[in-house]
């Protein structure tokens, strides 16, 4: 009984736990849960494994999720993977299954155990098996630690942070998303422009109430035309013409531009005395007061760099890699609106592309989201940006420091 008085309690414990909802922060696939302090997740094929912080020397503790299709139905589903298991340990204590129904909204089926695997090594061991549409979304825990305090720390934060937490759900959704393209978007040759002719958007900081600087956006048309700002949701499909003459635009965001030099005089359109005189720089990559610097176009660019929205201590921001993968730490569910979990964002992980100045996300269960994306043109053929722009809003490079 020493050695099973710990599972005992794990089990005891167990049901409570689930009874209980802490607000979810991390969606991994159909997964979403409160990702416990601490703990590591690390991707290995289609699994992802949560590692326990401070393991006891030659111990390991972990939480591993991964989703399969359904065979017939969930017990089938269950009884498989329960099968599979027993043919690689030897079950020592429990392992009986047992049917769940979870206050977050699932049906499950699970067993407890003590197993021991032909090293001799045991291992304290939960398995659960919940049905999400048609999938098998299978939960398990492991630790080698021995019975003690150490053990129980490890299942107390399992039962109360992520049981308690656990639900299963889409990720955000992909309304106006463009289909996948058959293959990658390759980066575009520039074309040549007339003389005196700008294209694409320019960023710059202006005056804003109180006087503080604001960061500004410029789309221009080679036509002579340039309106204030940047759709949100992406440039796929924008006609600038129909924009800058729909009757619901305003007219002071419209205006005929001529370029002089480094020069750009603007002649707003709501009336003819709004002139505005601004300078550009092509070759910086810092915008200034009225000082405007031109934005790439960065189709097929894949980059690297954790992107922080808000101040560095925020623990807001999206890791992007240049394998065209990124982690999104409570960003995207409260930039792609409307959204259910506004108001507790999670973290998620998936795929990115870039095209006409948009990016989409790609997410790990197959729902997409996009946004207008610029980064300055400056560094375009760089591994990383100081900063990127996501619609209407700015993140910047966790190294990177803001020029008073």
């Amino acid at each position: 009984m020493k050695l099973f008085g710990p599972l005992l309690l794990f089990l005891s414990g167990l049901v409570p736990a689930l009874m209980s909802q802490d607000a979810p922060d991390t969606q991994v696939g159909n997964f979403l849960f409160k990702m416990p302090t601490g703990w590591n997740p690390v991707e290995k094929g289609d699994t992802t494994i949560i590692y326990a912080p401070a393991p006891p020397p030659g111990t390991v503790t972990y939480i591993a999720l991964a989703a399969d299709n359904l065979d017939g139905d969930l017990q089938k589903s269950f009884n498989e993977l329960w099968s599979g298991f027993k043919n690689s340990y030897r079950i020592l204590q429990g392992g009986l299954p047992a049917p769940l129904h979870a206050r977050n909204g699932y049906n499950a089926i699970y067993t407890t155990a003590v197993a021991s695997e032909p090293s001799g090594t045991r291992w304290t061991v939960y398995v659960m098996g919940a049905q999400y549409k048609q999938r098998i979304q299978t939960v398990m825990f492991m630790s080698n630690v021995p019975p003690g305090s150490m053990l129980s720390a490890y299942q107390n934060v399992f039962r109360q942070t992520f049981l308690a937490s656990l639900s299963f759900g889409d990720a955000l959704p992909g309304s106006k998303v463009p289909p996948v393209p058959d293959a990658a978007p390759v980066e575009e040759t520039p074309h040549k422009l007339p003389l005196g002719a700008l294209e694409g958007i320019y960023a710059g900081f202006g005056l804003g109430a109180g006087g503080h600087m604001e960061i500004k956006r410029l789309l221009f048309n080679p036509d002579g035309w340039v309106v204030k700002d940047v759709p949100q949701e992406g440039m796929i499909g924008f006609d600038f013409t129909a924009y800058r003459n729909a009757p619901d635009t305003n007219r002071s965001w419209v205006g005929r531009y001529r370029v002089n030099g480094n020069q750009i005089n603007i002649l707003w359109q709501d009336y003819a005395e709004d002139r505005q005189v601004i300078t550009r720089n092509e070759t910086s990559l810092n915008p200034g007061i009225d000082v405007y610097v031109p934005m790439c176009r960065c189709t097929g660019k894949r980059f690297s760099g954790k992107y922080n929205w808000g101040l560095n201590g925020s623990g807001q921001y999206i890791q992007f890699s240049p394998d065209g993968s990124f982690i999104d730490h409570q960003v995207l569910d409260q930039m792609l609106v409307p959204n259910a979990y506004y108001d507790h964002p999670r973290t998620q992980r998936g795929a990115y592309s870039i095209q006409n100045q948009t990016i989409i996300f790609t997410f790990a269960d197959g729902q997409r989201g996009m946004r207008t994306f610029y980064a300055p043109k400056a560094q375009e053929h760089g591994p990383t940006f100081d900063y990127i722009g996501l619609g209407w809003h700015m993140l910047y490079e966790e190294h990177h420091v803001n020029e008073p």
